[in-house]
């Protein structure tokens, strides 16, 4: 088994590959993304901080607070704002639709979205990073496996 950060992570690509029809699949478990004409729109899903305290006192379970990243990138054009708020929708709805992460988690809950511009690529891309902040617990001596 793997670490329940990564099994959210994992569940995350495969709920966004399904319902993010806009990218066509092309949902990437990476932060480093090689972006090329021909490989966009596309979504990049990773895990930035997680903060965790003890549940109860005298329990050894931890609750954790996961801060999940989606960044969805496409083309830099004159339809920008539009074509990265269509792939924002599907991605908030898809995330939506799956609460729980699979029951992995108490809630996923958007919690931020940033929208930038980057000239670091083959061609100019706008990028909408969307975080999430996911909240869910394990045992402290079972960090594979979620309560």
């Amino acid at each position: 088994m793997a670490h329940v950060r990564k099994s959210i992570r994992d569940r995350f690509i495969s709920t966004l590959t399904s319902n993010v029809t806009l990218v066509s699949s092309r949902v990437y478990g990476t932060r480093v993304y090689p972006i090329t004409d021909a490989s966009l729109p596309a979504i990049t899903v990773y895990t930035g901080s997680e903060a965790s305290s003890r549940y109860n006192m005298g329990v050894t379970d931890i609750t954790r607070e996961l801060s999940v990243e989606v960044d969805c990138y496409v083309k830099a054009t004159d339809t920008f704002d539009d074509d990265v708020d269509a792939i924002c929708v599907q991605v908030e709805e898809a995330i939506a639709g799956d609460f729980t992460i699979n029951s992995l988690a108490k809630g996923a809950t958007l919690i931020g979205t940033e929208i930038n511009f980057s000239g670091d690529a083959e061609q100019p891309v706008g990028i909408a990073k969307l975080t999430f902040n996911v909240r869910y617990v394990t045992s402290m001596a079972d960090v594979e496996t979620a309560k």
